[in-house]
């Protein structure tokens, strides 16, 4: 990876160093009284924090659980004692910035249309719901953990401190960034059409909004070399190959933007493709 690559890599992600350990620690206990006479030992990191997988006996439990986040994993396994059962609590400790549940319950399945084994991620936002349906002894970790970064993503993410280390964590390497101004006339129409185009691109492409009127979102505007003037501008960025392609966006359609994209993943309009910076040059 070059010089160049690092710097945007390191303006997308300079603020989100403390987001990668984010815990939700829903019901984790009652605070003890025993633990003010520790106030001034070293606390556990994050990383080092018990979680809990909940484990849900009824609908109703079911509904709160769903209802009292954002964002959540329940796994529908059959078999609680089963591999399968393991591997999925293991991810608690992997994914520790969603609550995870875990249920059998016949009436569960029924309410929400579970026929086989399944790891579904609810969310109050997008498609409200995506599924993994696996087969018994097939749950792993290499296919479950990529489902759920991706899809935990909303499908136009808007850029700032926070989201950014969802982007870099999904291993996604295509980015495509939307550098428009919110206060402008063509903002909502452009929000639009890449809400449209984006869920064909799920697991592809992340689709990017950049709010030119944020003062520290010039420096992503320098690095593709976009001028306040041609505002607003698609950019296309791969990170592992480093190609770059950049197109005004003004009259963009729903097919043009898909065509844009498709192009830049098969690797053609090379025209577009702007060579690499020298390392010596500095955004």
């Amino acid at each position: 990876m070059t010089p160049q690559t690092l710097i945007l890599l390191t303006l997308l992600s300079l603020n989100s160093i403390w987001a990668e350990d984010e815990v939700i620690n829903k019901g984790e206990g009652e605070e003890n009284p025993d633990d003010e006479e520790k106030q001034f030992e070293k606390p556990n990191s994050l990383k080092d924090t018990p979680r809990r997988i909940w484990y849900l006996k009824n609908v109703s439990a079911t509904e709160d659980f769903i209802n009292e986040a954002s964002i959540c994993v329940i796994g529908f396994i059959k078999d609680l004692e089963s591999g399968d059962a393991m591997t999925f609590n293991d991810l608690v400790d992997i994914v520790r910035n969603l609550p995870f549940a875990i249920t059998s319950d016949s009436a569960i399945w029924e309410k929400y249309n579970i026929s086989q084994n399944t790891i579904s991620l609810f969310k109050k936002f997008d498609e409200g719901r995506v599924d993994f349906p696996f087969n018994d002894g097939e749950l792993d970790h290499d296919q479950i953990i990529p489902f759920l970064r991706q899809n935990e993503m909303r499908l136009v993410i808007e850029y700032n401190h926070l989201d950014a280390s969802q982007i870099f964590r999904s291993g996604i390497p295509i980015h495509l960034l939307l550098l428009v101004s919110k206060r402008s006339a063509q903002y909502r129409p452009l929000l639009k059409q890449l809400k449209t185009v984006a869920p064909e691109f799920r697991g592809k492409v992340i689709f990017i909004l950049v709010d030119t009127d944020v003062k520290g979102n010039s420096r992503v505007s320098s690095y593709f070399k976009v001028k306040e003037v041609e505002y607003p501008s698609l950019c296309l960025f791969h990170v592992a190959t480093e190609a770059v392609a950049v197109m005004k966006a003004s009259n963009i359609s729903s097919d043009s933007l898909r065509e844009f994209c498709t192009n830049f993943m098969e690797g053609k309009d090379t025209s577009t493709i702007k060579p690499p910076r020298p390392p010596s040059e500095e955004l």
